[in-house]
């Protein structure tokens, strides 16, 4: 069956069928927040003196500054809590970790269900087929009051990737290539990914690959589910795809680590929603067990939740990585954010698998910031400077 996306949307908006530039009211079936935007979105909640209906799933979790860095956000946890309490919102705020990793775990997804967030990469549960939009902390609560979100029907780009994934490329490696060879032509736009690579990947892999594109400035990216079919509009042969890095500043530029060889860092920071699986453990402990991390670097870890937090200490990954030399953090976004837990000086150069690489996002506006895989970040801590994966 062809047009997945056109007819989930067309579904979710009471129409016989959508298209591009048309405006539609979305019925949604989950709407996610965190506590960077939250402060905003409670705020325009208090003024507004109305009630959530409850129709639609609410989740909201404390991970951007948990536990607190500040009164301030100590004092927001607090509001919150009391909201959520009269109000039908799950609130996780106890450190069960990063919003889009909390509800992959948490919550049953499924292909063509609509979610909101006021997030930017909420497109990460594209990888379970579902089509996700971002929405400003305004857009949220009128959606959430509305149990529906309006929308203007992107145009559809449908890329299919074939082959096998050949190491040491990792699949924020296939991200990074797609954002740097057709950023033009999938900005704005929704992607679908398909294909017998994207088949390989598992969920892990595919997350990480939605967790990403929207830095491209896509409006949404999904999987394709088994079964459906889109009409392909790019084909990428898995051969072209190596390690890549992200060079500071905007808009993304890329190159190969190879380039950057003689590039000395003194951050590496590696989890958070975009590698803090399990998956990303494995990779940082098994290069950390053969090497130290380098004498003039901080190595900064942070599990993606605390459910993949118990998995590395139960297969000793996580004393693998301490005993390297790194530091865990608790399960969170760590210092991706700029909130805590590692936030940038203006002589810091950082190999970071995070999402951006605006100058500030992560401290000081002087710190450089390179974007890179697992590996390529664990090789570059462990070797005092960016490092291609051999």
């Amino acid at each position: 069956m062809t047009d997945f996306f056109y007819r989930h949307l067309a579904k979710a908006s009471q129409q016989e069928k959508v298209t591009p530039g048309q405006k539609i009211q979305l019925k949604f079936d989950l709407a996610l927040a965190h506590d960077g935007s939250g402060p905003q979105i409670l705020k325009k909640i208090n003024s507004s003196n109305q009630k959530l209906s409850g129709a639609g799933r609410v989740f909201f979790t404390l991970d951007h500054s948990f536990p607190a860095p500040t009164v301030r956000d100590r004092e927001f946890q607090r509001d919150i809590s009391v909201f959520a309490k009269h109000n039908p919102i799950h609130l996780f705020k106890n450190g069960e970790g990063v919003l889009h990793q909390v509800v992959a775990e948490k919550e049953s997804l499924w292909p063509g269900m609509i979610i909101v967030g006021a997030d930017g990469h909420v497109a990460t549960q594209g990888a379970f087929g579902g089509i996700a939009f971002s929405l400003s902390a305004e857009e949220f609560v009128q959606a959430i009051y509305a149990d529906s979100h309006e929308i203007t029907v992107p145009e559809l780009v449908t890329i299919s990737l074939e082959g096998t994934l050949k190491q040491p490329a990792m699949a924020r490696d296939i991200a990074m290539y797609i954002v740097h060879q057709y950023g033009t032509v999938i900005r704005h736009k929704a992607v679908i990914l398909t294909g017998s690579l994207i088949d390989q990947l598992n969920i892990s892999e595919k997350m990480s690959v939605c967790n990403f594109l929207p830095e491209g400035g896509v409006v949404t990216a999904l999987i394709l589910p088994q079964g459906e079919q889109e009409k392909i509009d790019i084909a990428i042969d898995s051969n072209d795809i190596r390690p890549m890095v992200a060079v500071p500043g905007r808009p993304l530029q890329f190159t190969r680590p190879a380039a950057l060889s003689t590039e000395k860092i003194t951050i590496a920071i590696a989890g958070g929603c975009s590698s803090g699986r399990l998956d990303d453990m494995k990779i940082i402990a098994d290069i950390l067990a053969q090497d130290d991390v380098h004498p003039d670097v901080t190595f900064i870890v942070t599990p993606g939740s605390r459910n993949i937090m118990e998995s590395m200490d139960k297969l000793h990954i996580s004393s693998a990585i301490r005993n390297g030399g790194a530091v865990i953090m608790p399960p969170g976004c760590g210092p991706c954010p700029g909130k805590h837990f590692g936030v940038l000086c203006d002589t810091d150069t950082a190999i970071t698998t995070t999402i951006s690489n605006i100058p500030g996002r992560m401290g000081a506006r002087e710190a450089r910031i390179y974007l890179a895989s697992p590996l390529t970040v664990a090789l570059s801590a462990v070797n005092g400077k960016i490092t291609e994966p051999q």
